[in-house]
């Protein structure tokens, strides 16, 4: 009987070539897809760190490489400050001593040279914001009628004026006493002299995005602004 009982037990640890087929493409996919993933994680990193330099180059390349200065100069020509005029710093008691006193100095000043009489003009405007109750008044004055035009007047007489003081009365409205002389074209009085008098309310701008005029900063360069004004003559 043994004779036709001849057939082998399979042992199962003998090689089997499908199953080892299959393990090693198992084993080639797993890793592919790891591969697959890894690199797909990468590139969405690459994506990312792209995106973000592109946008800071385009933020940076955005700034104003420039920056813009304002300078102070006294009466004879002479440097005083250099601040940024993207950083304006609050004014100080003599920025607005000044400002007050170089408003009233030009509106009411009346000369027969015509260049000087333009940038008096300019220079009263400087002080003043197109909202405010002192530029309608300063309107009023100088331009109300021909007669009273500072270039109409100029034909015929000339004003200069003296100050006396500038004092502080409130933390936003000073005081400003002078004496003002009236001439004739050819020197001569034309009436005596008069002492004047003004209450002037005025401001620091600091927005920096404020519709103002570039030249303005030239000539105001602290933006002190006349908000009102009144004045008359003393006794």
């Amino acid at each position: 009987m043994k004779l036709f009982n001849n057939k082998k037990t399979p042992q199962p640890d003998s090689p089997n070539p499908y199953l080892n087929a299959r393990r090693s493409w198992n084993i080639h996919m797993g890793h592919v897809q790891q591969f697959g993933t890894l690199g797909i994680f990468i590139g969405v990193a690459g994506l990312l760190i792209g995106l973000a330099a592109v946008g800071g180059i385009t933020y940076i390349g955005s700034q104003s490489k420039i920056i813009p200065m304002v300078y102070e100069q006294d009466r004879a020509g002479n440097y005083i400050s250099l601040t940024r005029a993207d950083r304006l710093s609050p004014a100080k008691i003599d920025d607005y001593r000044t400002a007050v006193w170089n408003f009233i100095d030009n509106i009411r000043m009346v000369t027969p040279d015509g260049e000087l009489q333009r940038k008096a003009v300019l220079r009263t405007y400087a002080f003043l914001s197109p909202d405010d109750p002192a530029t309608k008044k300063a309107n009023e004055y100088l331009n109300s009628s021909k007669e009273r035009n500072p270039f109409t007047r100029a034909k015929t007489e000339m004003v200069s004026n003296e100050l006396i003081s500038v004092l502080q009365q409130t933390p936003d409205t000073w005081q400003v006493d002078w004496i003002e002389t009236t001439r004739n074209r050819d020197g001569t009085l034309k009436n005596p002299p008069v002492r004047m008098r003004a209450l002037v309310n005025l401001y620091q701008n600091t927005d920096l995005n404020a519709n103002i005029k570039e030249n303005n900063d030239v000539i105001n360069p602290h933006r002190i602004f006349i908000k009102d004004f009144n004045w008359s003559k003393q006794l």
